[in-house]
């Protein structure tokens, strides 16, 4: 009597497609993104220190550097400049941002300063968006739904991104920088979309303000994850700016910063006199 190994029977014999598995709503697509970020009963990130290389394009010059980034919630960050200067803010207010050259520490209070304050804030938006993302459990979440690839991504990032599951939902725990400097603090919630990736971690992040005429939205893609103090963190961070004079307006398909973290701190002992210009 023949017989044939069950490996090659089971090759001959007629196959059941295996049942597929229901797609997932919403609510269950967002518990998995808060479970694969890491334990939901961790502390808040309410400080970082990180060190990063950071490449920056500004049309067709670009500049590399290292740099320490700091942050302490809600107001405070420092780092440096491709000029070597450093700057930052240790509060909301014009005068709580500075620009320190050697011993020399300037001030960034008035008009003239606008655009300094705003590369400030540029870091600042940055810095609380990652600290958002770092705990998704933790966000204060409205109108929860899944989405589909959003309109405004241009060619060449929907053909880099296509492979991720999109959700949106509505929060105010994130930021972005107002075209106005001096127009004072958004209020309510922003708009975010997440393009996810098989890991349900975040690839991508888009996060809109309400009110679209007063800031532009903030892209950021997302990629080799490690774990630092018990967070699932992104060590490389690619920065898209939004381009309103292309018709129509998308996001650039280059990045205008690229961020490759060396090492992250999510439990420094900060405080707000470490975010204020000291002389050497």
């Amino acid at each position: 009597m023949l017989l044939v190994p069950a490996f090659l029977l089971a090759l001959l014999l007629p196959q059941t497609p295996p049942p597929t598995a229901p797609a997932l709503d919403a609510p269950a697509l967002w518990q998995r993104v808060c479970a694969a970020s890491g334990s939901a009963a961790r502390e808040p990130v309410q400080a970082f220190l990180l060190q990063a290389d950071v490449l920056t394009r500004s049309g067709v010059q670009s500049n590399q550097l290292r740099i320490d980034f700091r942050y302490l919630a809600p107001d405070c960050v420092r780092f440096m400049l491709p000029s070597k200067n450093e700057t930052g803010r240790s509060g909301p207010r014009p005068e709580d941002y500075w620009l320190r050259s050697g011993d020399d520490v300037v001030v960034l209070a008035g008009r003239e300063y606008q655009e300094d304050r705003r590369k400030v804030d540029d870091m600042l938006t940055l810095a609380r968006n990652y600290v958002a993302l770092s705990a998704p459990a933790r966000l204060k979440l409205t109108n929860l739904s899944l989405a589909g690839v959003p309109a405004d991504l241009g060619s060449e990032l929907e053909k880099r991104t296509k492979k991720l599951a999109w959700i949106a939902f509505d929060s105010p725990d994130f930021a972005l920088v107002q075209r106005n400097a001096d127009a004072g603090p958004m209020a309510g919630d922003y708009h975010v979309e997440l393009g996810l990736r098989e890991d349900f971690l975040p690839g991508v992040a888009i996060v809109r303000a309400a009110e679209a005429a007063r800031a532009d939205p903030f892209l950021v893609e997302f990629s080799k994850y490690e774990e630092r103090d018990g967070f699932k963190i992104p060590l490389v961070l690619l920065v898209h700016a939004f381009d309103r004079a292309r018709s129509p307006a998308a996001f650039q398909a280059s990045p205008a910063q690229e961020v490759y973290l060396t090492s992250a701190a999510l439990r420094p002992a900060l405080k707000v006199e470490d975010f204020k210009p000291k002389r050497n």
